[in-house]
């Protein structure tokens, strides 16, 4: 059954379809918080806001050329989101390479997101004016917090704690410095979590699947106490 937003996207997809330009200036300008939204909170850190908009844009002008829902069994807003990022991504990655680690491993986490069909982040549009929807925000936050909340279920804390400051920016030795930990410690726990990801992504389809267990045995090696505000040492382990 569609839902009342896909049914009114399919409507103005159609009239775009038949040379309407009103309409597809209403897509653009629906879609376009979801552009900003994107771009602010997974890719500003790393390069030019305005410039990563505009090529966001253009990945929402190619998802409403390219949708087809006969083709693609995905709503128009679950498409957008993947061309958006993926319009985004190429630009980043011919321009950055491989060079920047924390953008890649930024990347990878929300592919794995992307993955899912059916509950993806994208249906989930917020605004930034006074006049957005109180419950879609909520729900953004929801899932956010849902992430988060998987992270820490399957991660060890050494794995959270790498994991969480490399998407936020820090280097290597940035993260050596504020928490002793050596850069094959940190090498060694990002590997971990890209496979456990994954894994997670093989077997449930998505990290937001309802299906993926809200608690799991983590390994032993706790390097950091987490239940504190700040993070403080507790002890050295075999890695």
């Amino acid at each position: 059954m569609l839902g009342d937003n896909q049914i009114r996207d399919l409507e103005l997809l159609a009239r775009v379809r038949a040379g309407d330009c009103d309409a597809m200036e209403q897509l653009v300008e629906k879609y376009t918080p979801l552009v900003r939204y994107i771009v602010r909170n997974y890719y500003a850190k790393f390069f030019e806001f305005e410039d990563l908009m505009q090529e966001g844009m253009i990945g929402l002008i190619n998802a409403v050329n390219e949708y087809d829902h006969t083709r693609y069994n995905i709503k128009f807003s679950s498409f957008a989101y993947i061309c958006i990022i993926r319009k985004i991504y190429n630009v980043i990655k011919r321009i950055n390479g491989n060079k920047h680690r924390a953008l890649n491993d930024a990347v990878s986490l929300f592919s794995y997101i992307n993955l899912d069909e059916t509950r993806m982040v994208m249906d989930i549009i917020e605004n930034d004016d006074q006049k957005s929807n109180p419950e879609e925000v909520i729900e953004t936050r929801f899932i956010d917090e849902r992430i988060d909340q998987l992270l820490r279920d399957h991660l060890s804390v050494l794995e959270y704690t790498v994991i969480r400051k490399l998407l936020e920016g820090y280097s290597y030795h940035e993260i050596q410095e504020e928490y002793g930990i050596a850069p094959k410690v940190i090498d060694n726990a990002r590997t971990r979590v890209r496979l456990k990801l994954q894994r997670i992504v093989n077997k449930y389809g998505s990290l937001l699947s309802p299906q993926v267990p809200k608690k799991t045995r983590r390994r032993e090696d706790l390097y950091y106490n987490f239940d504190l505000p700040e993070m403080r040492r507790v002890g050295t382990t075999d890695y």
